[in-house]
């Protein structure tokens, strides 16, 4: 027997013994019976009492609206109430008792079902840890690779700022050589104009140097 059927059946000796005493009132005693009605024992029936001039009382389920009872004496009534609650009862712990084997036979597939997901997440987990630990290595990695390029473009930045320099001032030296170039140009048209005076000299010089031989005795 389960544990929840254990519960169950001891509910019904403890309300069977309720119901035994609740009999004894009702023979010997004189209890307010309107005020046991609403008694959270019976919150799950509706009791109507009738008109004139029979003044018979009815207890119906609320579950179903179902009459459960009816008589001019209340008492009766209540008693009628109480097997109904016990029959309800009783058939609850049958149906409880049938299902006995199907909810252990569940309780087994479930029991190992937790079981083989335990397993899973552990070793889902135990991944994923794994996963986190190469991702964390990767992006250390990443972050070295990262900063020797920035070490290596800081030096390329470098060379580019000296290369520049050079160019400058091979830019300047060929300004100069250009401005040598031109005084150049200048003095060769200078030395060909002397050249040219030089050879005017020349042959003027020639044709005095005949004049005088031809003078000569």
């Amino acid at each position: 027997m389960t544990k929840i059927a254990k519960i169950l059946a001891v509910f019904v000796a403890v309300t069977s013994l309720a119901f035994a005493g609740f009999a004894v009132a009702t023979t010997f005693g004189g209890p307010d019976w309107v005020a046991m009605t609403r008694a959270p024992y019976f919150h799950h029936y509706n009791f109507v009492s009738g008109t004139a001039p029979d003044f018979v009382w009815t207890a119906a389920r609320v579950s179903d609206g179902a009459q459960v009872a009816s008589s001019k004496r209340l008492p009766d009534v209540l008693i009628k109430v109480m097997d109904d609650i016990l029959q309800r009862q009783q058939a609850e712990l049958q149906n409880l008792n049938d299902r006995e084997p199907q909810l252990t036979t569940r309780v087994e597939t479930l029991t190992k079902a937790k079981a083989e997901d335990e397993k899973a997440l552990v070793a889902y987990e135990k991944a994923q840890r794994e996963r986190l630990a190469a991702v964390r290595l990767q992006n250390e990695q990443i972050a070295k690779e990262v900063i020797a390029a920035t070490n290596e473009v800081q030096k390329i930045e470098n060379q580019i700022a000296l290369r520049r320099e050079d160019v400058q001032a091979l830019k300047r030296q060929a300004d100069e050589l250009k401005a040598d170039q031109f005084r150049l140009q200048e003095v060769q048209k200078n030395l060909e104009s002397l050249l040219i005076q030089l050879e005017g000299d020349r042959q003027r010089a020639d044709l005095r140097e005949q004049g005088l031989q031809a003078e000569l005795p």
